[in-house]
């Protein structure tokens, strides 16, 4: 199978373009010369056929350059190469053939073609330079041609070997002339190519290194040994809610993600690695970070610096306080439902034969009283054992569908006309649609209703206004219940839900624990936003097709 032949390569016009501007001087500056040489030593010189030579070469330059978006570039190059072996010739011929100081130019031009051309076009054109010359020594010899300036200065005699002799060690300067820098520009060509191909390589990892760094979900930040901040990935002024620019130069601590002891510059990172979590960030107290702290070392091993690697641990740290929870509300359920049927049998026959021997004592009689306060309290304890036991084993739901908005009015309702509210407290209510169907149990659907309502009224002793929201937004449904009240601080916020945590006058402390239950096994949430003195909101989250549907907004966790 032939091996497909190698086309030879087109030049650029940059090059073509430089090539003309290298003829345009070199012909020049000669032809100043020779001027200067007459006008200087006030020799007289027959300057015509040198003139004649500088006019062709200027017009070969002039049609290379007006041909230059006309012909191929290759054609072009031709043109001017063989323009410059012609010009080149002449002068050779004028300053007297083989006694000619001019010779070298030829080197030039066999320099250029290889340039354009690579070594094949080098060998082309020395092989040219050499038939020209050849020729002209042949036309010369054979007395065909005489140089101009043979009157003035009679050229030298040469044999046949002689000029043989010269020809030869030309035509062997020619080919090693394009042989040595076809090899030149062929190395230089192959180190362009391969510093090409690093700068390639050196991009790709540089955009495959800022593509790592912004798809983390991690913030990365780099600091120098001064400790400031010398890098930040988009992520990292993500979390810290900052322009990554504006982190680059500021102290690292500034963040805090860390705290001056650990950047002590008399104290320079070793091998140690740090890893901690904390709040101590500009975000506040809710914001959790987990952050890891290595040294930043250069590729000679030498530590320049630290890196730290974070994470927001906020939602984790929620996460983890529900599962606590959880926890709580199974320890409780299984110490209510092991000591609830024990304790009620026995209490039902205290009640009871108290109740009997209050009727024997005197009305308005000290022990009269004591027997009925002994039964109101049994009552009492009762009640709270029936709450444990709607906790701990809560009745088998019976989900339909449910009309929540009109039943939350419904609720709304009984409150406004119960004695649980006074005249110094308002109720408003804002439902967006009026009615909203979803899959619930109706009666346990009112039960949290009742209970969260009650306990917004409770937080406001002193009256105030409790505003009820409720909307549709695609698979869920939620209703928020805001209070102006006395508000919450973050541990009673964490405790709210366990049982006993809260109790309103006359409740028995397992209100909110019981709504937590029935909303969780309804495959919904509660989130609650609260601060000492600026009241309590919670809003309540329901997936629209009940316990089997839960959807992303209703898996969120309590704030």
């Amino acid at each position: 199978m032939n091996e497909p032949s190698r086309a030879l390569p087109r030049p650029a016009p940059d090059v073509l373009r430089g090539l003309l501007v290298t003829r345009v001087v070199v012909v020049s500056t000669l032809l100043l010369s020779a001027l200067l040489i007459q006008l200087t030593f006030s020799l007289w010189l027959p300057l015509a056929p040198i003139y004649y030579l500088a006019a062709g070469a200027y017009t070969t330059s002039l049609l290379s350059l007006l041909t230059l978006r006309v012909l191929d570039s290759g054609a072009n190059a031709v043109l001017q190469l063989l323009g410059d072996l012609v010009v080149v010739t002449g002068l050779v011929w004028v300053s007297g053939g083989p006694d000619s100081s001019f010779t070298f130019l030829y080197l030039a031009v066999v320099l250029s073609g290889t340039l354009l051309f690579g070594r094949g076009g080098g060998l082309v054109t020395a092989g040219l330079a050499s038939v020209f010359y050849a020729v002209l020594l042949q036309l010369m010899q054979s007395g065909a041609v005489s140089a101009p300036l043979s009157d003035e200065l009679p050229p030298r005699l040469w044999t046949r070997g002689q000029l043989a002799g010269n020809v030869v060690s030309n035509v062997g300067a020619f080919a090693a002339t394009a042989l040595l820098v076809a090899a030149a520009s062929e190395r230089l060509r192959d180190a362009r190519l391969l510093a090409e191909r690093r700068r390639e390589e050196v991009a790709r990892l540089q955009a495959l290194h800022s593509s790592v760094l912004s798809s983390m979900s991690s913030g990365v930040v780099t600091a120098d040994l001064a400790g400031r901040i010398t890098f930040a990935n988009p992520p990292a002024g993500e979390l810290l809610h900052r322009n990554p620019a504006e982190l680059v130069g500021r102290p690292l601590f500034e963040t805090g993600l860390v705290w001056p002891e650990i950047l002590d510059p008399t104290h320079p990172p070793g091998n140690e690695v740090f890893r901690f979590e904390g709040n101590r960030t500009p975000l506040g107290a809710g914001a959790y970070f987990g952050v890891t702290i290595t040294p930043l070392r250069d590729g000679d091993g030498r530590v320049t610096g630290r890196i730290l690697i974070f994470q927001n641990l906020t939602e984790m740290k929620k996460l983890e306080g529900e599962v606590r929870l959880k926890e709580k509300l199974a320890a409780v359920g299984e110490l209510a439902a092991s000591i609830a049927h024990e304790i009620r049998n026995p209490l039902a026959s205290i009640s009871g034969s108290v109740q009997a021997l209050s009727a024997t004592a005197p009305p308005g009689s000290s022990e009269r009283r004591l027997m009925e306060i002994a039964v109101q309290e049994s009552h009492r304890l009762s009640a709270i054992l029936e709450d444990f036991l709607k906790y701990v084993k809560p009745r088998d739901q019976a989900i339909e569908t449910v009309d929540a908005a009109g039943a939350l009015r419904d609720v709304v309702t009984l409150l406004t006309h119960s004695d649980e509210l006074s005249e110094r407290h308002a109720v408003t209510l804002k439902l967006e649609p009026e009615s909203f169907a979803l899959q619930a149990d109706p009666g346990q659907l009112r039960q949290v209703f009742w209970n969260l309502l009650r306990n917004a009224v409770a937080a406001m002793p002193d009256g105030g206004t409790l505003a009820v929201t409720a909307r549709a937004v695609g698979g869920v449904w939620s209703a928020t219940f805001s209070d102006d009240g006395r508000g919450m601080s973050r541990e009673d916020q964490e405790r709210l839900f366990t049982p006993f945590a809260h109790a309103t006058p006359g409740g028995t402390g397992l209100g909110l624990a019981i709504v937590y239950r029935i909303v969780e096994e309804h495959g919904g949430s509660i989130r609650v936003k609260s601060a000492p003195g600026d009241g309590t909101t919670i809003t309540l989250t329901l997936p629209v097709g009940g316990p089997g549907a839960r959807t992303t907004e209703a898996m969120g966790v309590r704030a």
